[in-house]
């Protein structure tokens, strides 16, 4: 059973993929080749670390399989690493907000793709918890880039059996999902998927200029 400590203190979990070339970030790829993706995932993953460094109780990151490197990251940071279960990504994100659940009173999940997430969002998530049992952080494609609850029966496998993934209606087929329950939208933000998505972060000054980014 988990103590009260542990249930009070909110749970942040970060979805990362292994650092392999070829296997992220794959939209990309056809502009900035395999190693330029991958070199656009670390910095994209290094802002999501520091922002989950602020976050105001535990974090952990689930990988998609083993990396070493992502595992000695984890645990610098006093973070445990678990691997992701489930055939799909909504299976996946699924159980990781079960497991979660069961460890805390609410969860936030996060992808590695946003390059402006931050300690305020994060907040206004953990605040609509207080009202609703699920929240999104929509995203301008469609999709979302967070997720939270504070509530785990909703969890089983199949919560997500039906949502069209990676294109413009994961977000109102997730929300589909959730008839009867209360569930609440936070500002709009953006993530980094193309090239227009990477100049636009390079102008903001959230990502550094590569060479053939230009």
């Amino acid at each position: 059973m988990a103590s009260t400590e542990s249930t009070s203190q909110p749970l942040l979990i970060v979805f990362a993929r292994a650092l392999q070339a070829g296997r992220v970030k794959t939209r990309l790829i056809p502009d900035f080749g395999e190693e330029g993706a991958l070199t656009l995932y670390r910095l994209l993953l290094t802002r999501t670390i520091a922002a989950a460094c602020g976050f105001p109780g535990r974090v952990q990151l689930w990988l998609d399989q083993a990396d070493t490197e992502l595992q000695a990251l984890a645990q610098h940071h006093g973070w445990s690493c678990h691997l992701q279960q489930g055939e799909d990504l909504g299976e996946k994100m699924a159980q990781a907000l079960n497991s979660g659940l069961a460890q805390a009173d609410q969860v936030l999940l996060v992808g590695s793709d946003c390059a402006v997430l931050d300690q305020e969002y994060f907040e206004q998530a953990l605040q609509a918890l207080d009202k609703a049992p699920v929240v999104f952080g929509p995203s301008e494609d469609g999709g979302y880039v967070l997720i939270g609850s504070s509530r785990q029966a909703l969890w089983h496998p199949q919560r997500f059996r039906d949502v069209r993934f990676g294109g413009e209606q994961a977000l109102a087929d997730s929300i589909a999902c959730f008839v009867g329950e209360r569930v609440v939208c936070l500002p709009i933000l953006w993530d980094v998927d193309t090239r227009d998505d990477v100049i636009r972060a390079q102008s903001c000054g959230l990502l550094p200029v590569l060479q053939g980014t230009e």
